[in-house]
């Protein structure tokens, strides 16, 4: 095996460090000279893991986090993966799970147990707050929301079992901004943990690590795969405590990721920024249009300057992406549901991130319990894929009549 010594290794961190996100994406999680010039890592399937004698394998076991010990703890091809993002993100390292809710629970569960208090963005993706009020409180944990656009929701329900915060910003749905460093400020202030879905943004637009949150997690399902072809997780911690922690709990839980479904993330990761790029300005132009359409009676997309969570995107974000929402002024369910019906490109579905554009109706005030939704008209969420944006306007506005 072709080797390139420490000091290649040095060279290559050192590389790293100074280059731009999309440059970083290139070269993360790979190294070429190590698997026989190989560019890309291969797809290691394994169970066992065999030791040439007992010494090894005692010494694999206190380093079972380390290296290959068994197939649930991670195949070279996990350790790629973990690793690349682990480098975008600039956090201490990064744990591949089988999927966006596996790695939101893993998280929870890490730090959760009975008498814990735990808040909850009330914005949150649907499913992290059942698995909070159907799964966390049958372990006897308290669950409360706070409404993510007034820090004084927050405030008043910390107490001194208060243990985890959990953010999604933006939101999934509705898209609040979280004013995210004064929330850190009250967590570390209470010795808080925070915690944050960065699905939306990614690690390109947005590394919640850097401006100090403790974890941050992304389903790899969305964007970084960004084929709707794979199931992934990956959570990352800002130091080595919290990652032990964590690690230890998606073990034990029996929870690991494929190595195709890491091998197909890899893959991903080097054509994001493209992808993204494509992602952004589509998303912006349709929504500029729908914005000023009178049969709109709001846009809900953060980069947009009319938009009340822009002032917040703008000091945390460098960058939006494909998924937004906008509320028609039509009350009708039966009329939107036949207007859905007649589009050809966008598809009724659930997930976000791959190629393909996706339609969506919600209706967020069924989900709330703290932040109010008064809006009248029907709520619709799309993802702007990559199609030809002329071609997915014509759709939207010859279905929709607008």
């Amino acid at each position: 095996m072709m080797v390139p010594g420490l000091n290649g290794e040095l060279k290559r961190i050192a590389l790293v460090k100074k280059i731009k996100k999309d440059t970083k994406l290139v070269l993360v999680g790979r190294k070429p000279f190590e698997n026989f010039g190989i560019v890309n890592p291969p797809i290691y399937r394994t169970s066992t893991v065999l030791f040439k004698n007992t010494k090894e394998l005692s010494k694999a076991i206190t380093n079972r986090f380390n290296q290959t010990y068994y197939g649930r703890y991670g195949t070279p091809t996990t350790f790629s993966l973990e690793e690349g993002i682990k480098e975008i993100e600039n956090g201490y390292r990064t744990i591949a799970t089988s999927s966006g809710m596996s790695s939101i629970s893993i998280s929870l569960l890490s730090f959760l147990s009975k008498d814990a208090h735990c808040l909850i963005s009330d914005c949150i993706y649907y499913p992290t707050k059942k698995f909070a009020t159907k799964i966390l409180t049958k372990f006897g944990v308290r669950v409360d929301f706070y409404d993510p656009t007034n820090l004084n929701s927050l405030k008043k329900k910390i107490n001194k079992k208060t243990k985890v915060i959990f953010m999604e910003s933006p939101a999934s749905l509705t898209f609040e901004i979280e004013d995210i460093n004064e929330i850190i400020k009250i967590a570390k202030k209470k010795k808080i943990i925070s915690m944050l879905d960065n699905s939306w943004a990614t690690p390109f637009y947005f590394s919640p690590i850097e401006i100090g949150v403790d974890i941050s997690i992304i389903a790899a399902t969305k964007y970084i795969s960004g084929h709707a072809d794979v199931m992934l997780g990956l959570i990352t911690t800002k130091n080595e405590k919290l990652f032990l922690k964590i690690k230890d709990t998606a073990v034990n839980l029996g929870d690991c990721p494929g190595p195709q479904e890491c091998y197909l993330s890899l893959r991903g990761l080097r054509t994001l920024s493209t992808r993204l790029e494509r992602h952004r300005s589509s998303a912006l132009k349709i929504a500029r249009l729908l914005e000023n359409n009178n049969k709109v009676s709001k846009v809900l997309h953060p980069a947009l300057p009319k938009n009340d969570s822009y002032e917040l995107w703008s000091k945390y974000f460098t960058g939006s992406t494909g998924l937004f929402s906008f509320i028609l002024k039509e009350q009708s369910k039966s009329k939107v549901y036949k207007m859905i019906d007649k589009l050809e490109l966008f598809k009724l579905g659930f997930s976000w991130g791959g190629y393909e554009s996706l339609i969506l109706p919600v209706f967020p005030k069924s989900e709330r319990k703290i932040a109010k939704w008064n809006e009248k008209g029907i709520l619709l969420r799309i993802h702007v894929g990559l199609e030809n944006v002329d071609d997915l306007i014509r759709d939207l506005f010859k279905s929709f009549k607008l």
